[in-house]
């Protein structure tokens, strides 16, 4: 197998934010590096993950989170590619958007038909692949948690409970490739809204696993 370059753009979950004291876990702890050390020698892992990253929307006080307008400068940056993965969608959930979980799932697969475009433009012919990844669900201790007052309490569990198969569509809609992250991972219990390192070793190695199935 050729050495693959895969980006992996994404929110708080992707950058590695722990609860526990507002930092971030290392390169080792977080899931995109356990990726790498699985796919090591095999396939380059690209990390893009920012706190507060929404699909296309901006919000007060949380300027440069809006991943649709970032993913262009983002794309040139890494080019050429072989693989984009797109892993937005919890911030959409926030009370402060009223949106469905169909349409948080439409803005998702937006900003990787953005990705495509951006590649294809300056390699029309690239053999690049997309990867729409259905984000974590909420947990329940989402509800009492430091972050709880930012969304809509149950309402945003059964919202986030919907997203795997509103990501499905929008993928099979798109031509995009699909990965479940709540089939293998799910929230800490400390917030319902971040993984703990456990879950990113769990999210971390299937993402590995099903990278190098892909590219066997």
């Amino acid at each position: 197998m050729e050495d693959k370059r895969v980006l992996i753009y994404g929110d708080s979950n992707t950058h590695g934010y722990r609860v526990s004291d507002g930092l971030r876990y290392s390169k080792e702890e977080r899931w995109t590096g356990i990726c790498q050390q699985i796919t090591q020698g095999k396939i380059e892992i690209l990390e893009e993950g920012l706190n507060g990253r929404t699909t296309c929307f901006d919000e007060d006080g949380m300027e440069f989170r809006n991943g649709l307008q970032y993913i262009q400068p983002c794309i040139r940056t890494h080019l050429p590619l072989d693989m984009v993965c797109v892993m937005l969608g919890s911030n959409d959930l926030k009370a402060a958007f009223r949106l469905t979980a169909e349409e948080i799932a439409g803005q998702a697969a937006r900003v990787l038909a953005r990705a495509r475009e951006v590649v294809e433009s300056k390699y029309p012919h690239s053999p690049c692949e997309y990867l729409l990844i259905s984000p974590i669900e909420a947990g329940q201790e989402l509800l009492d948690g430091p972050f709880g007052w930012e969304f809509e309490g149950l309402l945003t569990i059964k919202k986030s409970k919907e997203f795997a198969l509103c990501f499905a569509k929008e993928a099979q809609d798109h031509d995009f490739l699909f990965f479940d992250a709540a089939k293998y991972a799910a929230a800490g219990k400390i917030d319902g809204l971040h993984m703990d390192a456990a879950n990113h070793r769990k999210l971390g190695e299937a993402m590995g696993r099903w990278l190098l199935a892909h590219y066997a």
